[in-house]
């Protein structure tokens, strides 16, 4: 994962949650381990994915970046990647979702802080089912409001 802020450009803070003590390499993008938990499955029955939040431990920096994406309003970036079994290698890339950030919460009684996230885009389904997606209609605006009329 790695922060994007509204002008397009990428924030040098990005991680990975999968090689402890490891940074990885990936689409010429360094990942160094941190210890994050995403939850990015939230959706409703018609199929709106329009909450998750990303967790991890509170640490000053950690705290800082989330609490600065949630005030600027940056994108977060959420790649999922194929591993290879043999060597650990990343092959390829199954998945990538963009999310805005809304919100920290952070609980001094507690270990951990949450960055809540919104749907940068609610997705669309008709009646035929389908969903708004890059592939039907290109590259999708990341802000603004759609409406089916």
């Amino acid at each position: 994962m790695r922060f994007k802020r509204r002008d397009g450009s990428y924030t040098t803070w990005a991680a990975q949650n999968l090689f402890p003590g490891e940074s990885k390499t990936f689409q010429s993008v360094s990942y160094p381990f941190v210890p994050i938990a995403i939850a990015t499955n939230a959706s409703t029955q018609g199929g709106d994915r329009s909450e998750a939040a990303v967790s991890t431990v509170a640490d000053d920096l950690t705290l800082n970046v989330f609490r600065e994406a949630a005030k600027e309003d940056w994108l977060l970036e959420v790649k999922t990647v194929k591993v290879n079994r043999s060597d650990f290698s990343l092959d390829a890339l199954l998945c990538s979702e963009i999310w805005s950030c809304s919100q920290v919460q952070y609980d001094t009684s507690q270990e951990g802080v949450v960055l809540q996230l919104a749907s940068s885009l609610d997705s669309v389904r008709t009646i035929g089912g389908r969903v708004l997606s890059q592939f039907l209609v290109g590259a999708l605006p990341t802000s603004g409001t759609l409406s089916l009329r």
